[in-house]
């Protein structure tokens, strides 16, 4: 760490050493800032990021090493899962280290000179090694009291909308008892509950075109009119989570994260297939015989598709709490569905259309139109 802040100078001042020492003392919240400011400069942040290697993840590490922070990636897996993050900053500033959820000695250790924690871990279904509690409710007990006894200053927790421990869904659950725990272990904790995210390689508009391949097209309960979604760019999540580093009135509180616009599942559909120039393909399901479906897909010996608790979450209406603040709180603008998807679902498009403009398409219909009429 003293060698990168040195920027390959061969010769540093020995005030600029002796600020870099007492760095090193856990009563002194943040490094020496140095650089006029970018990726090649040091902002004074030491960002210790689980969970980096999600989809959540890549946007978040990219955002924080474009500003100069420094950041350590914990990983448990292959070299192959996080390899690509190595880009996303200048040579030396993002490191990695491997580490295991439940053995707190390791998670102790990725933040012994961190200032900042950001965790994002979570998962879509259990496994016999990590259930929905161990991931979201247990881990991130060990990440905030570790982060607390370390002496870090800022500690980001990423929640889900929707999270109650009233909910019938064992995810939404466990992400309630995850903020409960943090809150007792790191009262300054900052949370953030993101809706669902849509964006390059994401599983919500690609999800819907890959859907429609199988027979008989995409099954909804109730027609999809019945399920309101505010789907949110992940990008803009990454920024807030970002902004959210150096934002002092963002201590202890929680915020919630959604699109502009709020929509019906089924005018969501209706929209991305009419940019990739198909008919939508769906058909009327009740939720029994879904549930009855998502139950046989849960045993498979791989990694299931679709859970009963997926199924819940896919066809749960979003509610947000009335006063919590949101992405603008964070100087952050959200784009829209209609601002990102072209770009997202333009590959699913047959060759004699994917030149064409998108210009003349309406936008998809939010659901302050139906009041309207």
């Amino acid at each position: 760490m003293l060698v990168t802040q040195c920027f390959g100078k061969l010769y540093c001042s020995p005030t600029r050493f002796a600020g870099l020492a007492l760095s090193f003392k856990r009563n002194v919240s943040y490094l020496p800032k140095a650089g006029p400011g970018g990726r090649s400069s040091f902002s004074g942040v030491v960002a210790t990021v689980f969970g980096a290697t999600g989809f959540l993840g890549r946007y978040v590490i990219n955002r924080l090493g474009r500003r100069g922070n420094q950041i350590i990636v914990p990983y448990r897996g292959d070299e192959h899962d996080y390899r690509n993050l190595r880009m996303m900053g200048d040579l030396g500033q993002i490191m990695f280290f491997d580490y295991h959820l439940k053995d707190v000695e390791s998670v102790a250790k990725v933040m012994k000179h961190s200032n900042c924690v950001i965790n994002l871990i979570g998962r879509q279904f259990e496994t016999r090694n990590f259930t929905f509690e161990d991931a979201h409710s247990e881990g991130a007990r060990v990440i905030a009291k570790a982060a607390r006894e370390a002496g870090v200053k800022r500690l980001i927790h990423v929640s889900a909308l929707n999270a109650s421990e009233d909910s019938p869904s064992k995810f939404l659950q466990s992400k309630a008892h995850g903020e409960a725990a943090v809150r007792e272990e790191f009262p300054d904790a900052t949370i953030v509950r993101p809706a669902k995210f849509f964006g390059h390689e994401d599983q919500f508009l690609n999800y819907y075109v890959y859907l429609g391949n199988i027979p008989f097209g995409i099954p909804l309960i109730d027609g999809g009119m019945n399920t309101t979604k505010r789907p949110v760019y992940v990008a803009d999540v990454a920024q807030a989570i970002v902004n959210a580093v150096n934002n002092d009135e963002s201590i202890g509180q929680t915020f919630e994260l959604t699109g502009p616009e709020e929509y019906y599942l089924l005018d969501i559909l209706d929209y991305i297939y009419r940019l990739i120039r198909k008919e939508l393909p769906y058909y009327n399901i009740s939720r029994n015989m879904y549930n009855l479906v998502a139950w046989v897909m849960e045993q498979s010996i791989f990694n299931p598709r679709l859970t009963r608790d997926m199924l819940f979450r896919e066809f749960l209406s979003d509610q947000v709490t009335p006063g919590l603040p949101g992405l603008k709180d964070l100087g952050v603008e959200p784009h829209s569905v209609e601002d990102i998807a072209i770009s997202v679902l333009r590959r699913h498009r047959d060759c004699y259309f994917f030149e064409d403009s998108i210009d003349s398409e309406e936008p998809c219909r939010p659901t302050s139109s139906y009041a309207t009429q």
